[in-house]
């Protein structure tokens, strides 16, 4: 049932938002064949016959930001055996991460303010030039932090610094940062310039 409701939630933000602006979805939601994956609420889908990879960003207590894994399983038994391998560049043209702030303030506080919400659309070119997805230049890596607007020195337990390391990432990232509203509601024209960024191998 949480499978359906993630899987839900998304179909809901793309027909609400993403089709009035233009976009079509050519091929349905489908949950990510990795099981491990779900904690990160995975899931594969076409946006203009684009293949699209979805992940909801993971908050963790010690550090800003979000983590997300992004990784498969061999399709074949290898020398490291069913060790987990990076997603390569040639399956996917854009990485879609969900990502909500987690206040750090009580539950009654926090009901009387408006949580962030958003969503990073990563072009797989990017990905192929930050060493994400693996290519002929990259290994590429299981996992990886983002960094919203309002990350900066979060952290319940351990170090609440935000790192120099941390914040060059966020730089990069930014730029391909879409606010989602109170109202489940996006800037079509933050979306369209986002996914006007040209898709390469």
């Amino acid at each position: 049932m949480k499978n359906n409701s993630y899987s839900d939630e998304l179909e809901s933000l793309l027909i609400k938002e993403f089709i009035p602006a233009g976009y079509s979805i050519t091929k349905k939601i489908e949950l990510d064949a990795v099981p491990e994956s779900s904690k990160y609420e995975a899931l594969v889908f076409g946006l203009d016959e684009k293949n699209v990879v979805y992940r909801k960003g993971k908050v963790t207590p010690d550090r800003p930001g979000a983590y997300l894994a992004v990784w498969q399983r061999p399709s074949s038994p290898t020398l490291n055996g069913n060790k987990p391998i990076p997603l390569k560049s040639n399956e996917l043209d854009y990485l879609f991460v969900r990502v909500q702030e987690q206040s750090s303030v009580t539950s009654t506080e926090a009901s009387m303010n408006n949580p962030q919400y958003g969503i990073f659309i990563f072009p797989v070119s990017l990905l192929i030039e930050k060493g994400i997805v693996s290519s002929v230049n990259s290994k590429g890596k299981t996992g990886f932090r983002v960094f919203p607007p309002w990350s900066h020195d979060r952290g319940v337990v351990g170090t609440k610094v935000f790192s120099e390391s941390g914040k060059r990432t966020q730089r990069w990232q930014l730029p391909y940062f879409i606010e989602i509203n109170e109202n489940g509601l996006i800037d079509p024209c933050k979306l369209n310039k986002v996914l006007s960024h040209r898709v390469e191998r």
